[in-house]
């Protein structure tokens, strides 16, 4: 008995051990790490990218996306189906270590990473299995995750070097579709096309699922298409419609057989039409009838029959249901041939504008499209200035009899129009256009119902007048004026029905008929004034130079902006805008006509001589010079101001004067200038100082440096009243500080500006190296008496010695001593004395004692 319970224990034994072992092999492992965990991980996975597969946007005016869009609407509305797969592969790794699925399970995981936009964590992932997984299948499925990775990264050069991985791989059917498809969506992502299509070529056979199948055969043929293979293009699309394809696709798929089919034999148009016609006729397409007419727009565009395309594009408008983005189409189509062919601008605008209105936004070229219509719409808006201020001129130029019957016959016609309105009339509004008005006429109040707005219109409408009523006097309201006369002769009231009327005295009802006050309002919007007429002139200037731009450099028709310019210069010779206008012709002309470029260029010249544009145009390389003079300015500065902040301002005066009498046309002038009179505080007085700053502002009153010495000039007052008190009207005998030499003259009898002449010419000729300036300042308005001053000079003796020589020049120009004239040697302090107490004779008394 205990030999046979001792059998039993050792049977148990190894019947664990053999259900042990059972556990941990590589079969067991696979079955419950595919069928527990990587099944339904993968499941998961695969129904939320069918979720994009639903919400793919088929756009057939474009080149079709290889792959939909990843929508993160889409993921997050499957977060638990992502959260549960993500769960179980990691369970099957951790769980099923030694299994063949786990190298499929990161796959997972490296996915939905990619699907939360997680990029890091994705690379990281697809990058590990590519180093450590030995199944080459599912290490280049990773390779071709990270290329997409990469791609929705924007780094396209990684992508492109992941994918120069794979090229090298020997690759199983399956997975080189996959990895053909993801490479052609890389260059359809760089808009390499040709890449694209050499790539889809290739992948085409290898692709065993149906929706991408039929999405490759339909890119292929609008690729095919695009370059002209009309050929390859029909059987691509007949392909497409094989395996009962969805039925938009089918329809589709069926149109563009049709366009390539009139593309490559014209014989085959009308074949096409019938078609057209009974796909029309089927109720089916109802949803589809713009498709149609859009895609017999193109044919009939193709073979340059612009107006039955324009015919089948405005069809295409105007169908009961239409699709915002096809309706956008076929307003595009419509507006690029206006604008291509027709060169209509002003219908093409209104084109554009229900085209950016219709289209989305993320159509390509839409930035394209929408600048375009951008400077169609400013394009527009001028010429609609033009004719509306001209039309107001010439009204304004009528008489008010004829101007209150033109103004009547357009509230006749506005108001047939509202009538017709009401009836359902409109047929500008069927077309779906934003302005619906196809008159260019505005109403003089700005609105887009004035229709007359023409000379013409006026001449007819003075003749109607005549006609009806022949020659009124000029007065104002005659017509109102006439009706009150008929009243009272009428009424036949008596003095005493007028005085018994119990509502005497009370406020009177105004008797305008609505007609009357319409007309009023019109007539408000006319410019009699001539200041009125001013404004509308300088609109009508400033629209001609808008316009002008507008077709140069929005519409690239260069011969329409040279008419336009001149024809604003023929009108308004004197224009704000000449310069630009002239240098504009210039530019125009001169790859077209060398004469006129140089007659402009030589206009430019002669009136704005002064204008950088002028100095360019005589010297070519003026701004390379200029530069050139600002340096060599800029280190004269910097030499004269050293000496000013070591004191020495006689020196750093002479430096500064120096560069100013060598250079001209420098943009450095003024901050050369502005320390220049700041010098004279120290060389000569603060009278000339303050002068000096008060002539700098009123040269340069443009320039930043301009401010700083306003606040200078602010500063000077207090600082004047100090040094005066402190002079005590009293001249000083204080002889070391710097001197200057001056002399008083006749203003009635001797220009200022001709003594300064001499004085300077005899400096240059006996003081040339000294560099002495000559300033004038107006010494008393009453006695008409002006002081010119020479400075500066160190020391007392030198000025002396330079006073005597001046003094025998003037002698030999003429001027001889007088009660004005008088010459001497004068320190800065008493000179600022001599300004403040104007005693002259006094300081002649004291020079007389001090000086030689």
């Amino acid at each position: 008995m205990e030999i046979k319970n001792l059998h039993i224990i050792r049977f148990c034994c190894l019947l664990l051990i053999i259900a042990l072992w059972g556990c941990n092999s590589k079969g067991y492992q696979n079955l419950n790490a595919r069928y527990n965990g990587y099944f339904y991980a993968d499941q998961y996975l695969n129904e939320v990218y069918q979720a994009f597969e639903e919400r793919y946007a088929y756009n057939f005016d474009e080149i079709l996306r290889i792959f939909p869009q990843i929508d993160s609407a889409i993921v997050k509305s499957n977060k638990e189906k992502l959260d549960d797969a993500f769960k179980k592969s990691s369970q099957t790794i951790e769980w099923w270590k030694a299994s063949d699925w786990v190298d499929d399970s990161y796959l997972i995981i490296g996915k939905i990473r990619y699907l939360r936009a997680q990029w890091q964590f994705a690379i990281e992932t697809f990058q590990y299995i590519n180093q450590n997984s030995n199944d080459d299948p599912t290490r280049q499925k990773a390779l071709i995750a990270l290329m997409r990775t990469y791609m929705d990264m924007g780094n396209y050069d990684q992508a492109e070097e992941v994918a120069g991985f794979l090229d090298l791989e020997k690759l199983e059917p399956e997975v080189r579709a996959s990895y053909l498809l993801t490479k052609a969506f890389l260059f359809q992502q760089l808009d390499e096309y040709g890449k694209v299509k050499e790539l889809l070529t290739e992948a085409q056979p290898l692709i065993n699922d149906k929706t991408y199948s039929l999405r490759v055969n339909f890119i292929l043929g609008q690729l095919a298409q695009q370059a002209g293979e009309y050929r390859n293009a029909y059987l691509y699309y007949d392909n497409a419609l094989k395996g009962n394809p969805p039925y938009e696709v089918m329809f589709h798929a069926r149109l563009n057989k049709l366009i390539v089919s009139g593309y490559s034999n014209p014989n085959n148009v009308d074949e096409a039409y019938k078609v057209f016609d009974k796909m029309l006729r089927d109720g089916k397409n109802k949803e589809y009838m713009d498709h149609i007419y859009y895609t017999m727009g193109l044919l009939e565009q193709h073979r340059n029959k612009l107006s039955k395309a324009v015919e089948n594009y405005r069809a295409a408008t105007r169908v009961e249901q239409p699709n915002n983005r096809q309706q956008g189409l076929a307003f595009l189509r419509l507006a690029e041939i206006h604008y291509d062919h027709l060169l209509d601008f002003n219908l093409a605008s209104a084109y554009y504008d229900s085209a950016v209105m219709k289209l989305p936004k993320d159509i390509e070229r839409f930035d394209e499209i929408s600048k375009r219509q951008k400077v169609l719409k400013d394009f527009v808006t001028q010429l609609n200035i033009i004719e509306k201020n001209d039309s107001l001129l010439t009204l304004a130029q009528m008489n008010p009899i004829s101007l209150e019957a033109y103004l009547g016959r357009y509230l006749d016609a506005k108001e047939a129009k509202e009538r017709a309105k009401e009836r359902g009339n409109n047929n500008a509004n069927s077309t779906g256009l934003n302005r619906t008005d196809d008159s260019n006429y505005q109403a003089p109040d700005g609105s887009n119902t004035w229709y007359f707005y023409n000379r013409q219109a006026v001449g007819q409408g003075q003749l109607e007048f005549q006609r009806l009523w022949g020659n009124r006097p000029l007065e104002n309201n005659w017509r109102r004026s006439l009706k009150q006369t008929i009243g009272l002769s009428s009424a036949a009231q008596t003095d005493n029905d007028i005085s018994d009327d119990p509502n005497k005295g009370a406020p009177q009802p105004d008797l305008k008929s609505s007609r009357e006050t319409d007309i009023d309002k019109l007539m408000a919007t006319v410019p009699f004034s001539e200041e009125a007429q001013s404004k509308v002139h300088k609109e009508i200037k400033d629209a001609y130079f808008s316009l002008g731009r507008i077709y140069r450099f929005g519409l690239a028709q260069n011969q329409k902006s040279i008419i336009t310019y001149e024809k604003l210069l023929e009108r308004y010779p004197q224009t704000e805008h000449r310069l630009d206008v002239l240098y504009a012709l210039f530019t125009l002309y001169e790859p077209l006509d060398a004469a006129k470029a140089q007659h402009y260029k030589q206009s430019i010249i002669e009136e704005f001589p002064e204008t950088l544009l002028a100095k360019t145009l005589i010297n070519p390389n003026y701004l390379q010079e200029k530069a050139a003079r600002n340096l060599a300015l800029q280190q004269e500065y910097a030499r004269a101001y050293e000496a000013y902040e070591s004191g020495d301002y006689i020196l750093a005066d002479q430096r500064l004067r120096a560069a100013l009498a060598s250079f001209e046309d420098v943009d450095f002038l003024p901050t050369v200038e502005l320390l220049a009179a700041i010098l004279k505080a120290k060389t000569e007085s603060i009278v000339s100082y303050e002068q000096a700053l008060k002539d700098f502002i009123a040269k340069y009153p443009e320039e930043p440096q301009s401010k700083y010495a306003q606040n200078l000039l602010a500063a000077i007052a207090p600082t004047k009243n100090q040094l005066f008190n402190n002079l005590n009207n009293a001249f000083s005998e204080d002889f070391q500080q710097v001197h200057l030499v001056a002399f008083t003259f006749n203003e009635s009898v001797f220009k200022a500006d001709n003594l300064k002449q001499i004085v300077n010419t005899f400096n240059q000729q006996k003081f040339e190296s000294q560099r002495l300036s000559s300033s004038y300042l107006n010494f008393s308005p009453i006695n008409k008496t002006g002081i010119l001053f020479i400075n500066s000079f160190k020391t007392k003796s030198a000025a002396e010695i330079y006073r005597k020589l001046l003094e025998e020049e003037l002698v030999k120009q003429g001027l001889k001593s007088d009660s004005n004239f008088h010459n001497f040697a004068i320190s800065r302090d008493n000179f600022t004395q001599l300004f403040q107490n104007k005693a002259l004779e006094e300081y002649l008394t004291f020079h007389q004692k001090f000086y030689k």
